[in-house]
């Protein structure tokens, strides 16, 4: 199914972007990366591909079986009878033509930034921030809202439980307030944490004390989530605080493609507009931050 808006067309659930809707994603991912600065986030970069095992050890197949989209290699000698056999233009290829999957694409951004960790000390506060290329096998999709592809700028915390929360609680803010900065207006709310079970005693716990928090634009659209996950990767993963104790963590996303489609809404598709109100607040927290220099 195609869909389409001025500056821009999905296909499939994948998405294209043209030369000006390319410029929006770059200042609204610079303004994600000042926010993540602001929290004194490092910046990293991991591979595009997860292994099958760590994904596993988070029960992603378990309680997510319908959203995977793996990655495997072609079985030479089974591609080469199929072509033999038919001459018909590919549209697909056959399981019997693979080899067995042994990497995964990246369900979300953050993933990596845990099992990178693994058996490891972070301290009272580790702050990370990384961007991928995400990638879920949705029911359906709906223009830039829902994609089987889509790019997410994420910001992780790693330590003990007070300052991790205390952070993400300060990110949350901050993405909030340059929603209304933009004119984008949001609220928030509660949701279930995807990472856990929902049958699970946590879930439970998350229904009692929710830990997922979506910042929700128009009727349904979730353009942040913010996730407190406990001790789940700590756990998970052997990822260690201070003085031995368990790793608690957290993370809030932002789906690009989700701020451009509540964007262009705002600003009534004219996106030469709205790219002068970010490049305008670019250039009033870069004036904000030589003044604080200044005074220093």
């Amino acid at each position: 199914m195609c869909d389409s808006g001025k500056h821009w067309a999905t296909h499939e659930g994948l998405a294209t972007l043209d030369p000006l809707a390319v410029r929006l994603k770059d200042l609204l991912d610079a303004s994600f990366l000042n926010i993540a600065a602001s929290l004194q986030a490092e910046r990293m970069q991991f591979p595009p591909l997860l292994k099958v095992a760590d994904v596993d050890a988070l029960d992603y197949f378990k309680n997510f079986p319908q959203l995977p989209l793996l990655v495997s290699a072609t079985d030479a000698q089974a591609m080469n009878d199929r072509r033999e056999s038919s001459r018909e233009a590919w549209t697909e290829i056959s399981h019997d033509c693979l080899a067995h999957a042994t990497h995964i694409l990246p369900p979300a951004a953050c993933y990596p930034v845990y099992s990178h960790h693994r058996d490891a000390p972070v301290g009272r506060l580790k702050t990370i921030t990384t961007a991928a290329n995400c990638y879920r096998n949705e029911s359906h999709y709906l223009g830039l809202r829902r994609l089987k592809s889509f790019s997410m700028r994420e910001i992780v915390f790693i330590g003990e439980m007070e300052p991790v929360t205390r952070a993400l609680g300060l990110a949350r803010g901050r993405i909030h307030d340059l929603a209304g900065a933009l004119g984008v207006e949001t609220r928030l709310e509660n949701a279930m944490d995807p990472f856990f079970d929902p049958n699970s005693t946590r879930a439970v716990t998350q229904k009692m004390f929710p830990t997922k928090q979506e910042m929700v634009y128009g009727d349904d659209l979730a353009i942040s989530s913010s996730n407190f996950h406990r001790n789940f990767f700590g756990q998970r993963f052997n990822i260690s605080s201070v003085d031995g104790q368990t790793a608690y963590t957290a993370c809030i996303g932002m789906g690009l493609e989700r701020w451009i489609h509540a964007m262009l809404e705002v600003y009534g598709n004219d996106i030469e507009r709205a790219i002068a109100r970010l490049e305008a607040l670019e250039d009033e927290l870069a004036s904000a931050s030589e003044a604080d220099a200044a005074l220093a």
